[in-house]
């Protein structure tokens, strides 16, 4: 009991360092960790083994949290594309303006999958705005496929000016791939 305790109040404390250094938590060391969470850094060992896997499992209830908060603006017309489009690009801005958290998730998603990881709560997002609220296996596959599409763009954002001739950091030639995209999965 005391133990689990410990251990949420390290991740806690650990949430607050990530929520405080704008999501940049290079700079982040287990000696700030166990000072803020006020234990002996062989605590933090002791649970989590390294900061790398401590800041993981953080960053994965911070973005969780975040899906399960997430209320898209949608001003579009109401047709399921236009509505999955306008979704998608919230998305989009989001892991760009929050890149560090977000790389650190999908690849914790990809490297340790799970029926409901981050990854898959984004695919059934995008699978209820697919169908306006009526789900088929078709719609998951499709959400699926753009979820995989969009989450790869992202993480090579910095080499896709030149393979593909993209600039990820260019919100209007970021938006058009999303539409793109869209167009063919939705």
């Amino acid at each position: 009991m005391k133990s689990e305790m410990t251990r949420n109040k390290i991740i806690q404390q650990t949430i607050c360092l990530i929520q405080e250094s704008d999501g940049i938590y290079e700079n982040i060391t287990i000696r700030k960790i166990a000072e803020k969470a006020r234990v002996g850094v062989g605590l933090i060992n002791h649970y989590f083994c390294s900061k790398d896997n401590l800041i993981e499992i953080c960053v994965q209830t911070i973005i969780s949290e975040v899906i399960s908060a997430f209320r898209p603006e949608l001003k579009e017309s109401g047709e399921p594309i236009e509505v999955t489009k306008s979704a998608a690009k919230q998305v989009m801005d989001f892991l760009m303006e929050n890149s560090q958290i977000s790389k650190v998730s999908i690849l914790g998603d990809l490297k340790r999958p799970k029926s409901m990881d981050n990854t898959m709560k984004t695919v059934l997002g995008f699978a209820t705005y697919l169908s306006s609220g009526q789900v088929t296996e078709k719609h998951k596959l499709n959400a699926f496929m753009i979820t995989s599409i969009l989450q790869e763009a992202f993480l090579r954002k910095d080499c896709l000016p030149d393979s593909l001739g993209i600039d990820f950091d260019n919100k209007e030639q970021r938006d058009l791939f999303i539409d793109d995209i869209i167009e063919r999965f939705g």
